[in-house]
């Protein structure tokens, strides 16, 4: 009896600690990558990359988050649009699963970042 005990406790706690920030993962798939690309790399010069971006943890990510960003820049004799959808619909629980699935997947120095400094974040980004 201690055996199958044993193996069911060996099964789940490997398959807990393998997969974190599964909300954030699902959630980025369904709502960033399509522009961003599954491995965070953009598209050229469209669409910028968040896997290596210093962005993905501060302040102004959960801003682009929620607000979005339509933006028009002169490159090259000609105009480019750069537009991001606003997410106003995610909730700050979700922001923050999103953030920091992003950040354990692509940076070295991986600091989770907590529901309260979104919540934050949110009302810094709101006030501007």
């Amino acid at each position: 009896m201690i055996i199958p005990v044993f193996i069911l406790f060996s099964f789940l706690f490997y398959n807990c600690n393998t997969t974190p920030y599964v909300q954030g993962k699902q959630l980025y798939l369904s709502q960033c990558a399509h522009c961003h690309m599954e491995d965070g790399t953009g598209l050229n010069n469209l669409i910028p990359p968040l896997k290596g971006s210093t962005i993905t943890y501060s302040e102004e990510m959960v801003c682009l988050l929620y607000n979005g960003k339509n933006d028009t820049i002169w490159k090259d004799s000609t105009f480019l649009v750069k537009e991001m959808p606003a997410f106003k619909n995610l909730s700050t629980t979700e922001v923050t699963n999103i953030i920091n699935f992003l950040n354990h997947s692509w940076m070295n120095n991986f600091k989770e970042k907590t529901i309260k400094e979104t919540v934050q974040d949110l009302e810094n980004c709101i006030k501007r």
